[in-house]
């Protein structure tokens, strides 16, 4: 077959076109690639926090000092004798927590529940 004029031209606009999209193409990609991220909407404001009233306690201190309250009196039913800040020594921990009943408890708790969250890897 002989190549024709028509035939020339046909393949040079079909090359031309071509060329013409790839480029385009390329020209969109950069484009995007550069193009900001679309802005994200505005926070919502805090819950704002009600001021508090030192301007009048500061401007009450200056002008007269106010007398220190003395300490509280203890109740006049209680005396130093009935405070008890201690455990009593009869209260015992129960048994199933004690010795190798403890272990085991542990042991069953760690099956059952997994390690601790603290020693759990953590979570994406």
């Amino acid at each position: 077959m002989k190549p024709t004029a028509v035939g020339a031209v046909a393949l040079a606009v079909i090359a031309f076109v071509a060329v013409r999209g790839l480029i385009d193409f390329i020209n969109k990609l950069v484009e995007q690639a550069s193009a900001k991220p679309p802005a994200l909407p505005a926070a919502q404001p805090r819950r704002a926090v009600r001021g508090r009233k030192t301007v009048a306690k500061a401007a009450a201190g200056l002008s007269a000092p106010e007398a220190v309250p003395s300490a509280p009196s203890p109740p006049a039913h209680l005396d130093a004798s009935d405070l008890q800040v201690t455990r009593p020594a009869r209260a015992h921990t129960r048994t199933q927590f004690r010795g190798s009943a403890a272990l085991r408890q542990a042991i069953v708790a760690r099956e059952v529940l997994g390690p601790p969250l603290a020693l759990r890897p953590p979570r994406f």
